[in-house]
């Protein structure tokens, strides 16, 4: 089962800085979290993110005798170091400190497994996922989707991603009832003036066209 955590606003923990704690980092970029990286010899790409202050950073030697409470509190921890016993010594340390953990070489002592991710735009994710059985396997199949998925999603898609989240915050106040919110949303993706802004990315256009759809709706209901 892929279960999508609320990590808004709260923090993760990551340890290692080689490629597979960039590549946790990365699929942390769209969670909207506070993250913090952990590493002696941090890839470039983490030292960028960094730089950027997507992330903070912290340069230190990691040595078995790891203590999370020299960092603060989190709500997820991941090891992802090239040192297996550092890893699960981290892992552990996570659980003491009632965190969520993930190990990147040890899945079975990890709370949850983690699923390769496809990223569209920081606005729609994928999740391939094994179950823990292979890692391997799940970014394998990645990496095949990532070239065929293209042709399926386009701009538009995340357009229209963005579109629902503005006119569902609104549509909660002028139609109060579930299931007529529901039905308004869904004609927003059947109105073809709305969808054409939107494919000749035309979003403030379409936006306004939405509100005036809103509003039309709600006084005739």
């Amino acid at each position: 089962m892929i279960v999508d955590l609320d990590l808004n606003g709260k923090q993760v923990f990551i340890f290692g800085g080689g490629k597979e704690a960039t590549s946790k980092v990365e699929s942390m970029l769209t969670q909207n979290c506070k993250i913090f990286v952990i590493a002696e010899r941090p890839s470039d790409k983490i030292i960028t993110f960094a730089k950027t202050k997507k992330i903070r950073l912290l340069i230190s030697r990691l040595d078995q005798n790891i203590n999370l409470d020299e960092y603060g509190q989190a709500i997820l921890v991941m090891a992802a170091t090239d040192d297996r016993e550092l890893n699960r010594r981290i892992t552990e340390n996570a659980k003491k400190n009632r965190c969520y953990a993930y190990c990147v070489d040890d899945p079975e002592t990890s709370d949850f497994s983690h699923p390769s991710i496809i990223n569209f735009d920081d606005t729609i994710q994928i999740a391939i996922s094994t179950g823990g059985k292979s890692p391997l396997m799940a970014r394998t199949l990645r990496e095949r989707l990532e070239k065929e998925l293209p042709k399926l999603i386009n701009q538009s898609d995340t357009l229209n991603i963005l579109l629902q989240e503005k006119m569902r915050q609104l549509a909660k106040v002028k139609i109060p009832d579930i299931t007529k919110r529901k039905v308004f949303l869904t004609e927003l993706l059947k109105n073809e003036g709305i969808q054409n802004d939107l494919k000749n990315d035309l979003f403030e256009s379409a936006f306004s066209k939405a509100q005036d759809s809103l509003e039309n709706y709600s006084k005739s209901t």
